[in-house]
């Protein structure tokens, strides 16, 4: 598992080759002039949860793979870190935004560099949400899994849906055939 605020992986995924991250904590990078102890990160429960909850997120087989490859060739630290920065037990905001920028440059066209197509690494967890939805995954298993509530989920991630009638009317189709073979 994975906890989020303090980036610790603390057992190995599961053997059917999919994993788990346990989020029990966040930790923003707000900045130090928005924090009450001059801290860049500000540690907190997770939103509208108790103190002390967490939530479980699937793991896809390839990410798995390449957290066990980064554990193999980097192990962790004393105290379980998977990541750190040069001087600091946590990594700085300003090396993975480098990095990011830079993959992004590798990876896009010039024409996509200037749209907003994942400017931030927080549009993934929007392209991971959309991408589960638009998989037929069912709105309440990703609500639950993101930590928010359908509605949200819904008012949020409604107009990235897309797709859907060929799937829709084949359930539809299935579901009136079982109603009528259950007659006869």
């Amino acid at each position: 598992m994975w906890n989020e605020g303090a980036q610790r992986w603390e057992d190995s995924p599961g053997s059917d080759g999919w994993g788990e991250l346990e989020f029990q904590n966040a930790a923003p990078d707000t900045g130090r002039e928005w924090t009450d102890n001059g801290d860049h990160r500000e540690r907190r429960q997770l939103k509208h949860r108790a103190a002390g909850d967490s939530r479980t997120v699937p793991v896809h087989p390839d990410l798995v793979e390449l957290l066990r490859g980064h554990l193999e060739r980097f192990g962790t630290t004393a105290d379980g870190h998977l990541f750190t920065g040069i001087r600091s037990i946590e990594l700085p905001t300003i090396t993975y935004r480098r990095a990011w920028t830079a993959a992004r440059k590798a990876a896009l066209t010039p024409e996509e560099q200037r749209s907003p197509l994942a400017r931030r690494p927080y549009d993934l967890r929007h392209a991971c949400l959309s991408t589960w939805l638009n998989g037929g995954v069912p709105t309440t298993q990703v609500a639950e899994w993101a930590g928010h509530g359908v509605d949200v989920l819904l008012r949020i991630y409604a107009k990235c849906i897309v797709g859907q009638h060929k799937i829709a009317k084949r359930r539809i189709s299935e579901a009136l055939r079982d109603v009528g073979d259950s007659s006869t």
